[in-house]
């Protein structure tokens, strides 16, 4: 029953993540050139997996509004270590998901088989939880709060991005 709750939380958290992505992205100021000038167009930015595994410091630094150079320094040495240990995460993730993906091809997927995948899928979760806690946390020594909340929405909102484009080619069990 926990486990339910659980995932019906983070399917909700997902639906509200979604809706504001679009927000994130239009906000003056933020983002980077490529993403002002889609969102000044009015169409979407498309973010694969790998955009966001390849770009994600980067999208993360334009939409952070430093006040100084000091400040963005002072991020940096926080959000570099938590980004190394997330991107570890989600690459176990995508591993998951493609041994999902093989057995699923392979026919249908048995109890045993089905109990290892759910609770690896619910591991890597509480991972990037905890990696995400520990994160906010070390950025309130050396930031205002306003701004740790804003590099949480932006974490939030990112793996957001990264789990739907994952999910979407995954099928669901038989």
């Amino acid at each position: 029953m926990k486990t339910i709750r659980y995932l019906i939380g983070c399917s909700s958290a997902l639906v509200l993540a979604l809706s504001l992505v679009p927000a994130a992205m239009a906000q003056e100021g933020g983002g980077s050139a490529a993403m002002k000038s889609e969102a000044a167009a009015g169409t979407q930015p498309q973010f694969g997996r790998e955009d966001l595994e390849d770009r994600r410091q980067e999208i993360v630094v334009a939409n952070m509004k430093f006040s100084n150079d000091q400040q963005k320094s002072k991020f940096l040495e926080v959000y570099v270590p938590y980004q190394l240990k997330l991107a570890k995460t989600l690459k176990a993730r995508r591993h998951l998901y493609e041994e999902f993906q093989q057995d699923q091809q392979n026919g249908v997927i048995g109890d045993a088989e089905a109990a290892k995948l759910l609770n690896g899928a619910l591991r890597l979760d509480m991972g990037v939880e905890q990696a995400l806690a520990t994160y906010t946390h070390q950025l309130k020594a050396v930031m205002p709060e306003e701004q740790v909340v804003r590099a949480y929405q932006l974490e939030k909102r990112l793996n957001a991005l990264y789990y739907t484009d994952l999910l979407g080619s995954t099928p669901l069990v038989r």
